[in-house]
């Protein structure tokens, strides 16, 4: 029997919320799902970027919208995800304005870190497929009660610190290029590629337990929300190592 257990949470209640009696889901139709959420982020961010470039002054209400309103979209999808297949191209689009933002700041201040980012990006999302679908890592109860209680630290960690930036306040391990700073991000980024396998064997054993078509919207979705999130923590760990060159 599949596991019910998954970090992603947008995965999880998609799957539990799911109406028998569709068709199954494929792994077949799910990576089509995927290739176009992800075709929609890069067509997104190159247009944000082009748009930015020529036009500055709106680079910080572009980030600021595009995380809050993918924030909103995100929290939607998860709370109700029949509304997936028509919400989640529209959050890869707004996630991609967002990523376009935040993607020229960067490389405005280190050129050619981007380019950096999304290969490592990319190499490690199929690195973690590869030792996935290989079995060299072994997706067990323990592997994922690991990963969950890593998540849920960086969560809380991340919380504290904008806490405290609102008092004025930062703690120094969450900013700069010190060697701690580095290696502690270092370890998210680590985190976040775990959390690809855990993704990648969820969505296998859903396919195994033939869980309804409509659900590979969700589980699309839910992978581009760990994409991105690998994506922005290897730009600030590369960003880090930069500073200190």
């Amino acid at each position: 029997m599949a596991t019910r257990f998954k970090v992603n949470p947008a995965l999880r209640r998609g799957f539990e919320t799911a109406r028998a009696g569709e068709r199954p889901m494929t792994k077949a139709g799910t990576m089509s799902k995927i290739f176009l959420l992800l075709a929609l982020v890069t067509a997104a961010a190159g247009g944000t970027w082009f748009f930015l470039a020529a036009n500055p002054q709106f680079l910080i209400p572009a980030l600021i919208g595009g995380v809050v309103l993918g924030l909103i979209l995100a929290l939607i999808i998860t709370f109700k995800p029949r509304t997936a297949p028509v919400l989640s191209p529209v959050y890869a689009i707004v996630e991609g304005v967002a990523v376009g933002a935040i993607s020229l700041m960067f490389e405005s201040m280190y050129p050619g870190l981007v380019g950096k980012a999304v290969l490592a990006t990319f190499v490690v999302s199929f690195a973690m497929w590869f030792v996935y679908s290989t079995g060299m890592i072994k997706v067990t109860q323990r592997f994922r009660s690991a990963v969950t209680a890593a998540i849920l630290s960086i969560l809380v960690l991340y919380g504290v610190n904008l806490l405290l930036t609102l008092f004025g306040i930062s703690l120094p391990f969450m900013t700069g290029s010190s060697p701690l700073a580095i290696g502690i991000q270092f370890v998210i980024v680590i985190v976040a590629s775990l959390s690809l396998v855990m993704d990648f064997d969820f969505i296998s054993q859903q396919v195994q337990a033939r869980a309804p078509k409509s659900m590979e919207w969700v589980a699309a979705f839910g992978l581009i929300v760990t994409i991105i999130w690998l994506y922005i923590e290897m730009l600030d760990l590369l960003y880090r190592l930069a500073a200190r060159d």
